[in-house]
């Protein structure tokens, strides 16, 4: 009934975005299957922040966005919550969720909309399920349907009023809803690829996942490519953050993974970054080989590898 959105060419949402052969991504490599054998689990989320705030600010508010499949309306997932939404996530997943909310004093909202819609119609709808709680073992939803319109106008709440990234929008995105929404003053918010979460629930490590397209050698790659042009706001944003995560005695690591979908490369490249927003930096790089066939050691190799990472990054 729900499936996770899928990155695709905005102007042919046929058209997929490019792929190593046989190396497979970061997405699939530090899957919580995975990660539970190092006593981790991974989240992802999308999120916003207050751009007009000074400094600028993280709005305490995390997005998960699914997309409902034809023909399922919204009563359909209403009729059903608690048996859908665990199904979806499993309950332990959302359970660990809701702590990792708590904890930081985050609103976790689920994001549910039919992408078939005609999202021009201001009267075109969004489902908004809120995740609540009213004790430690059990698992309760708050649900709204807003139109389109008011959907922008949330947006722009959360950013600190309006804001886009030009009239032709994005060229890749995760749904008609996101390209749609680029190409107006309520620009969806950007996500954080993965964040790392220990047993506790508390964030060891914010990682970023940067695919490298072209033919070129991976060593090539590194944050100043990037940053402070032309994704200052795309770092920064990561920043605050992990800024906002972080505890007295703990500053979060984040860690880039550049990952190539040429085929004859076989390495890619994990990037240790410091600095605070606006002044961020590289600290160290180390490289990694691409797993061979979806190669479960393989993949294995790679977590320990980031583990490494942020064991040393606590010694600097």
């Amino acid at each position: 009934m729900l499936s996770k959105p899928e990155l695709s060419k905005c102007s042919d949402r046929q058209s997929m975005p490019k792929k190593h052969p046989t190396g497979g991504s970061p997405e699939e490599w530090f899957r919580n299957e995975q990660l539970s054998e190092n006593n981790l689990l991974g989240i992802s989320f999308d999120f916003f922040i207050n751009w007009s705030a000074t400094p600028f600010s993280l709005t305490p508010e995390i997005w998960i966005k699914r997309i409902l499949e034809t023909p399922y309306e919204y009563s359909d997932v209403l009729d059903n919550l608690q048996n859908i939404m665990a199904t979806e996530f499993g309950l332990q997943y959302l359970t660990r969720l809701r702590d990792f909310s708590s904890l930081h004093l985050l609103t976790t909202r689920f994001i549910i909309f039919r992408d078939d819609y005609d999202w021009k119609n201001q009267t075109s709808s969004i489902l908004i399920i809120t995740l609540t709680s009213n004790n430690l073992s059990d698992l309760q939803y708050n649900a709204e349907i807003i139109s389109i319109a008011d959907f922008k106008k949330l947006i722009q709440q959360h950013s600190g009023g309006p804001i886009q990234i030009g009239s032709k929008g994005l060229i890749y995105g995760t749904s008609n809803l996101e390209c749609f929404l680029s190409r107006t003053d309520s620009l969806y918010p950007g996500d954080v690829d993965l964040i790392l979460l220990d047993s506790q629930n508390l964030p060891v490590a914010i990682i970023e996942f940067k695919k490298h397209t072209l033919s070129s050698s991976i060593d090539g790659q590194k944050l100043s490519n990037y940053y402070p042009f032309p994704d200052k706001r795309k770092y920064d944003r990561l920043a605050i953050l992990r800024d906002y995560l972080s505890r007295p005695n703990f500053t979060i690591p984040i860690i880039v993974i550049y990952y190539p979908t040429a085929s004859a490369s076989t390495e890619g490249i994990m990037e240790l970054i410091g600095g605070s927003a606006g002044e961020l930096h590289s600290l160290e790089t180390f490289k990694f080989l691409l797993p061979v066939n979806q190669s479960k050691e393989q993949e294995a190799s790679i977590i320990k590898k980031g583990i490494e990472i942020i064991e040393k990054y606590k010694s600097i």
